[in-house]
């Protein structure tokens, strides 16, 4: 699925201040690929990123939404489209972690490909359940799960809630059968329904049911409690040793790109979600805002997919 999105129009400039700027980066409109469809925490996170640089950028931005294939359909276009830092990518652990180990053919390089500008956000994932479930913390979870003959069913949206999900199972030694949806808001919604008995999600897709108390929060899954969440405690406290995951966005360019658009990027993106109305807004989505260097995200993207390597061996997730 394909769409597209112009976010801001061109600004006024006077002729003379065109003229003098015409070398300058950026030199003409710029396209963002999104990996998932509209709606998502990462398109949101996208979106409000595009339409605030390209206020301080002097171009248009044009969000382009690419999905399916866990996000390596637009992987791919992003790793192809010209090196000249007016394609930039909103790229996950989906496409530049986890696509390693899961994938025999990815089609890309998720390193040699990319140039890395910042990560934006860290997004915690929540094990959660229906309000009329019968267990109340994760305890009481995994008794139950354990007693029911042919243990429970779980739905999935992407590779991240898959592979928290599969950890938890895998940690825990509870059976519970899965089933895949085409996005997240579809497995909330048969959740809500009845038709799953749990889900181990992003807040994007289910914060608000949690907040109205039609889906409980039991635990979720970084290392440390969450501020959307701060009663909620996390997998580790609540018993599950050695549980530690979240998933996360981050911004990349093709290989080869210039390093004036990679610093420019770099700048702009970490202004607008360092302030604070990019805190609150990453909040509202369920995202942690969380920026830094190019260097830094290369450091932080090498660990990940050291990490994965070890979630998809410990998880039992095979490499299709």
């Amino acid at each position: 699925m394909i769409g597209r999105r112009l976010v801001l129009a061109t600004p006024f400039l006077p002729l003379a201040a065109r003229a003098q700027g015409s070398d300058a980066y950026p030199s003409r409109p710029l396209r963002a690929i999104v990996p998932f469809p509209p709606g998502s925490a990462t398109d949101g996170i996208a979106r409000f990123v595009a339409e605030r640089i390209s206020r301080s950028l002097g171009q248009p931005v044009v969000v382009e939404n690419v999905a399916g294939g866990n996000g390596t359909i637009a992987a791919r276009q992003a790793a192809r489209a010209a090196p000249d830092g007016h394609t930039f990518f909103f790229a996950t652990n989906s496409t530049h972690a986890a696509a390693v180990h899961l994938m025999k053919e990815p089609g890309y390089d998720p390193v040699r490909d990319f140039a890395p500008v910042t990560l934006t956000s860290i997004a915690p994932l929540v094990l959660m359940v229906r309000a009329d479930f019968p267990a109340r913390n994760v305890a009481e979870f995994v008794t139950e799960a354990k007693a029911r003959a042919g243990g429970l069913n779980y739905g999935t949206g992407n590779i991240g809630s898959l592979a928290a999900a599969q950890l938890l199972i895998s940690l825990t030694g509870i059976s519970a059968e899965r089933i895949s949806y085409r996005g997240t808001p579809a497995a909330v919604t048969d959740l809500l329904a009845g038709r799953l008995h749990f889900m181990v999600s992003d807040l994007a897709s289910a914060g608000e049911h949690v907040r109205a108390g039609t889906l409980r929060a039991l635990g979720v899954t970084p290392a440390q409690r969450i501020p959307m969440l701060p009663d909620v405690p996390t997998l580790q406290e609540a018993g599950v040793a050695g549980y530690d995951f979240a998933s996360w966005v981050a911004v990349f360019l093709p290989a080869r790109s210039p390093e004036a658009a990679v610093s420019r990027l770099n700048r702009e993106i970490r202004a607008v979600l360092d302030s604070e109305e990019g805190k609150r807004y990453s909040l509202s989505l369920g995202l942690v805002s969380a920026t830094g260097t190019p260097d830094d995200l290369a450091r932080f993207q090498a660990r990940e997919i050291e990490q994965w390597g070890r979630i998809a061996q410990a998880a039992g997730l095979p490499r299709e």
